[in-house]
Parts: structure tokens; C-alpha cells; sequence
């Protein structure tokens, strides 16, 4: 047999199907890598500027909301210590108990307004601020303004029985403070904050302009015709109780709805809405009468019944109060109305 001649070339050795597979992974693998690598970068950018738009809205939120509520509360506690401390010089400083009596049930309304705006400023601060609070049911909302409203007349309470001395007129006092700070801050707990914000900033505004107006109330009553003459004071009294109750009515309405349109967002809030914000300070002072006729009943009582002149004064303080409130009421509502129709399109026909 003869031999075949070896080629001395070594033939190159066929590629299998392993090895096929083999090299395009190995090739794969740092192009993997490096689209591995930018996703996840492309992931965490995306994931940063979702989280820093996510914070950025509620930032704007809080910078524009929280403050001005906190402020509001402030400002509603502090009118509230201004009046209990006006209230005990007047009372501390009567000689006689019959007088400290009469000048309690004089001071008791104006207290018990300021009572209610203050435990409601403090429990619409507490809902709103905490947040699991504002994202929680109405059950939790309303146990945690009630408790804002609770600490407030406890705190005013206090004041009361360690400052204004001991007796039956004052823990009647005591105890109706706490009552009302309460149900001003349960009125805190309902569902439209907006609401109650703009009832207590409108409250606010009744009482800023009630002491403004009673810093300059000498020159007003002389503008007014007050003379020598007891009929030309009374007259000129009525005339300065009306336009104190026609521009506290006017600035209550204005500030109802300022309060309103600010915070409503993309949604415009219902009339409805704005008729009771606009109303809601006339409420609170007619509130504030009901309760100082039931809470504070034997201590009105007991000061009428030092005399007979006492007893018509407290009757005329009372009537002139409940009408005060009831103009507060309706004109404030009416602008509020006014205000909002002034913003409102008209219809177009198609």
C-alpha cells in the first residue's frame, strides 16, 4: 500500500457550536455591563428629579399655607391673652364684689368669642400641620382639633382661677372658657379647612377693628353730635355701634373671601362655601351670646340683680351684642357674594 503524503499544514480546526456561543458572550459581557451601568444611572436621574418634584410641591405648599395658619394662631392666642388680662385688671382692681360681678358679665362675651376663635385658630394648626393628621379620617381630625381647642381652655382656664381671684362668678368664667376654646376647636376638625380658616381670619378682623375703632371712639362720638345732653350722647353712641358693626361686617366679608380664593387651588370652592365664610364671623358672635346666656347665666343673673339700673344695662348690652351679630352676619355674607360675582364669567351663548 502506498502511503499518503501527510500535509504538513495543520488545517485549521472547524468552529463548533459551543465555542459559537461561547465568544459572542464573551464580547457581550462589557457591552452589557456598560448598558447595565447607564440604565441605572438613567434610573437614579429620573428617580432624583421625580423625588425633587415631588418635594418641590409640597415646599410650595408649605411655604405659602402652613406659616399663615400659624400666624392666624398666634395672633388668635395673643387677642386672647390681651383679653384675659384686660378682664382681670378690671376685675382685681373693683373694691367692691358687686362691682368685680358686674364687670365680669360685662367682659364675658368679648372672652368667650375670643375663647372660641382661639381654640379653633389652634386646632385648624394642629390638623393641618401634622401630617398624618391631614391624611387621616374625619374621626382623627376631629379628636385632634377638639384636643387643640381642649388645651387652649384649660391653659385660659387656669388663668382665671389663679389670677382673677376665687368665687362663684369666677369659676363660671373658668369653666365656660373651656367649654367654648373646645367647641371652637371641634368646629376646627371639619373636613373644608379652607372653611374654617377664613372663619377664624375673619374673626379676627372683626376684633382687630372693634379695639381700633374703640381707640378713637371720643373723636367719632363728637363727629357724631355728642353733646352735653344725655339724648345727643345716646344718639351719637347708636350711630357709632351701627358703623362699627357696618365696617366690621364690610372687612369680615373682604377677608372671607381673600381667605377663600387663596387657598382654593385648582378648584374654585362652591358659593356656598363663600356665603358661610362670609357669615362665619356673625356666627361666632352669636355664638359666643348663646353661650353667655346659658354657660354664663347665674353670672349674668347675679349681676343684674345688684339693681334695677344694672339690670337694664345688662339688657341693653345684650340686645346691642345679638344685633351687632346679626349685622355681621348678613353683610358679611353679602360681600363675600358680591366679591365672588365680581370674578365670575358671564355665560356665553352658542
Amino acid at each position: 500500500m502506498t502511503e499518503q503524503p501527510r500535509n504538513p499544514t495543520t488545517q485549521p480546526r472547524k468552529p463548533t457550536t459551543a465555542d459559537a456561543s461561547a465568544r459572542p458572550e464573551k464580547a457581550a459581557k462589557p457591552e452589557k455591563a456598560a448598558k447595565r451601568r447607564a440604565g441605572s444611572t438613567a434610573d437614579e436621574t429620573a428617580g432624583g428629579a421625580d423625588r425633587a418634584g415631588a418635594e418641590s410641591v409640597p415646599a410650595k405648599r408649605r411655604a405659602f399655607a402652613v406659616p399663615l395658619e400659624l400666624i392666624f394662631a398666634v395672633v388668635a392666642l395673643g387677642w386672647l391673652g390681651v383679653m384675659l388680662r384686660s378682664a382681670q385688671v378690671s376685675v382685681s382692681t373693683a373694691e367692691q364684689g358687686a362691682l368685680a360681678v358686674y364687670l365680669a358679665a360685662y367682659s364675658l362675651p368679648g372672652l368667650i368669642s375670643a375663647s372660641l376663635v382661639a381654640g379653633a385658630a389652634t386646632g385648624l394648626t394642629a390638623v393641618t400641620m401634622i401630617g398624618p393628621v391631614r391624611r387621616g379620617g374625619a374621626t382623627l381630625r376631629f379628636a385632634v382639633a377638639a384636643a387643640g381647642g381642649l388645651l387652649v381652655g384649660a391653659i385660659a382656664a387656669l388663668v382665671v382661677l389663679n389670677s382673677y381671684g376665687r368665687g362663684d362668678a369666677i369659676t363660671i368664667l373658668a369653666a365656660t372658657f373651656a367649654a367654648s376654646a373646645t367647641a371652637g376647636g371641634a368646629f376646627a376638625g371639619i373636613r373644608h379647612s379652607a372653611l374654617a380658616g377664613a372663619v377664624v381670619n375673619a374673626s379676627l378682623g372683626v376684633f382687630l377693628t372693634g379695639f381700633a375703632l374703640n381707640l378713637f371712639q371720643d373723636p367719632l362720638l363728637d363727629l357724631f353730635g355728642a353733646g352735653d345732653t344725655q339724648s345727643s350722647q345716646a344718639n351719637a353712641l347708636s350711630w357709632f355701634s351701627l358703623t362699627s358693626s357696618l365696617l366690621s361686617a364690610l372687612i369680615a366679608g373682604v377677608i372671607a373671601y381673600l381667605t377663600l380664593t387663596s387657598r382654593q387651588g385648582d378648584d374654585r370652592p362652591k358659593w356656598v362655601v363663600y356665603l358661610a365664610g362670609g357669615a362665619g364671623a356673625g356666627v361666632v358672635l352669636l355664638v359666643s351670646e348663646a353661650i353667655a346666656r346659658t354657660g354664663g347665666g347665674r353670672l349674668l343673673d347675679l349681676a343684674g340683680q345688684l339693681s334695677e339700673a344694672d339690670q337694664a344695662a345688662q339688657e341693653i348690652l345684650a340686645n346691642s351684642r345679638f344685633n351687632n351679630g346679626l349685622i355681621v352676619l348678613f353683610i358679611g355674607a353679602i360681600t363675600a357674594m358680591i366679591l365672588l360675582g365680581r370674578t365670575l364669567k358671564p355665560i356665553e351663548d352658542d
